[in-house]
């Protein structure tokens, strides 16, 4: 049981005492806790089990650095971040910490000694000169190389030992690649740093100002105590550099709410500590006032507002609580005094998922359903296509001769616009990804027609692979073959399908070699893909793995 003491002291802000086994620092060092839920209930289930939270996949819940060019350059360790999907997909975030007193053994302070608690949603970046944005793309691009080269070679690792009892000389082999490219990526990391100083690269940190109106008529960041003669503007706001560690909380906050167990409840988790939690906005309504002449974050064309978060910015989050001052009479509600404030540290840093993220939407898939020929009929006979979808055109926009002055009013049934689409999506796509070399798409399932037929051990050896799986030399040598033979028969499948089309591309017949000829990962996870077929729903390989419990025993010794 921790012991409250009443004596004036420091405070910590840390992660959950369950978290701390898995920080690798000192429990004062940790960092705000990330949790992941695939529930809109997640506050329910984090009340009743604060421990009981998905695992964060490290295929799936991470993803490469945002690409939105060299104004957004912030070198960070790794090569992949950790990436946050949207609500649209089905996953939800909590932040968590603790409180402590800054003394041996941090005990943990009155929960009514607090009289605020939040946190804040910072971006960092930095800005490069445009004259050394090109020397910027290529130090970033040789250092990305070299982060991916460690990566492929620790996964070869894994897989070795994973395999159990590996030969002493392909683990001394792996094992002092590893060491090699780990020099090259710190040899490169020291380069950069030493790069950004010389050329001068400003590097921030943003917080989020919300906006007001004053009494001559300009916009200006909203104080943390407004006076009467600013009026706010609610939703519109500014990215604007802040302080790591403002006694002032200026910028826009969230709340923190107290985890209150019950009483009776002495093996709760957070039984005998004081605990906050909150929900991580991945999006909101507000909108970012741009100069006139501004670009948005995302590199898309001028606009004069643009949203408060989008996928090509790094995100961090940093917890605060004020203290109470006792010479403050106490208020109902939110802030009674201006009492000092405790920062943790800075959680790690992370991206926000695209919208339109192929891992995010296949959290939530959406089936169409096509509607055989009875059922077509029997709507016919019924007039269902009537008012389905209602077409105006204009005299000057007909396709067909019509007479008349007024608009030409057409009325398609529904089913008849998804059957169209269908057939020219189906006809077009293998064109396209031909066209485009876009060959590492057909490991998400596109169009792999069901009559192929797959070597059965070869089927169960790719469906055995975890998704980061790395294909290597004894693989190939292994299942080389049967993987050949596999995209002999969809490239015989999809040449099928366009020459009955009509369709017969003059490189068609290179479509099977121009597979075999990919790199071994991209090898597998398209023979995965065709071994599978698109008729195989599956759900994405990191879908509702709960991360195990941790016991106080395990963290707190008597």
């Amino acid at each position: 049981m921790t012991t409250h003491i009443h004596a004036p002291h420091d405070w910590l802000l840390t992660a959950p005492w369950w978290h701390w086994p898995r920080q690798s620092v000192p429990p004062a060092q940790t960092e705000p806790a990330l949790q992941k839920y695939a529930t809109p209930g997640l506050v329910d289930e984090f009340l009743a089990h604060p421990q009981r939270r998905l695992v964060f996949d490290e295929t799936a819940d991470r993803g490469p650095l945002p690409s939105a060019g060299p104004a957004r350059f912030v070198p960070v360790a790794g090569t992949q971040l950790r990436k946050l999907y949207l609500a649209t997909h089905h996953r939800h975030y909590l932040v968590a910490v603790e409180l402590h007193c800054d003394r041996p053994g941090l005990p943990s302070p009155r929960r009514d000694e607090v009289c605020e608690a939040g946190f804040v949603v910072r971006r960092r970046r930095a800005s490069v000169p445009s004259t050394a944005t090109g020397e910027a793309r290529k130090m970033l691009r040789d250092l990305a190389l070299a982060r991916a080269r460690l990566d492929a070679v620790e996964k070869r690792l894994a897989q070795a030992l994973r395999a159990g009892t590996p030969s002493l000389s392909r683990c001394g082999g792996l094992l002092e690649q590893q060491a090699t490219a780990g020099r090259k990526v710190d040899t490169l990391r020291a380069a950069l740093h030493q790069w950004a100083e010389a050329v001068g690269v400003d590097r921030a940190l943003d917080g989020w100002r919300p906006l007001s109106v004053g009494a001559d008529g300009q916009l200006v960041p909203l104080p943390e105590r407004p006076s009467a003669d600013l009026r706010p503007l609610p939703g519109l706001g500014r990215w604007e550099q802040v302080s790591e560690l403002p006694e002032d909380v200026a910028e826009a906050t969230f709340p923190l709410y107290p985890l209150v167990p019950d009483p009776a409840d002495t093996e709760h988790d957070a039984a005998g500590r004081t605990l906050y939690f909150g929900i991580v906005p991945t999006s909101t309504l507000d909108l970012e006032l741009l100069p006139a002449a501004g670009a948005a974050p995302s590199g898309e064309p001028s606009a004069d507002r643009a949203p408060r978060f989008d996928d090509a910015s790094i995100y961090e989050i940093r917890c605060y609580v004020r203290r109470h001052n006792p010479a403050c009479p106490r208020k109902p509600g939110g802030r009674d005094c201006h009492g000092p404030v405790t920062w943790s540290e800075p959680s790690e840093p992370f991206r926000l998922a695209g919208p339109l993220d192929p891992r995010g939407t296949a959290h939530r898939p959406v089936t169409i359903r096509m509607p055989n020929k009875a059922d077509l009929q029997d709507a016919a006979k019924l007039g269902a296509g009537i008012g389905g979808v209602r077409v105006g055109t204009p005299p000057d926009m007909r396709f067909d001769k019509v007479t008349g002055d007024s608009y030409q009013i057409c009325s398609f049934s529904i089913p008849l616009i998804t059957i169209i689409a269908t057939f020219v999506l189906r006809l077009f796509l293998p064109i396209v990804v031909l066209a485009l070399g876009l060959w590492f798409l057909l490991a998400l399932k596109i169009c792999i027609p069901p009559s192929i037929a797959v070597d059965a051990s070869l089927e169960a050896e790719l469906a055995g692979k975890p998704p980061d799986f790395e294909a290597d030399a004894a693989f190939e040598a292994k299942f080389g073959a049967k993987v050949n033979a596999a995209f002999d028969a969809f490239a015989s499948a999809v040449a099928t399908s366009t020459t009955d089309a009509g369709l017969k591309p003059k490189d068609m017949d290179d479509f099977g070699d121009r597979l075999k000829n990919q790199p071994a990962a991209d090898r597998f996870r398209i023979a995965r893909s065709v071994a599978r077929g698109a008729h195989a729903f599956s759900a994405p390989d990191d879908d509702l793995r709960y991360e195990p419990r941790v016991e106080r025993k395990e963290v707190f010794t008597a």
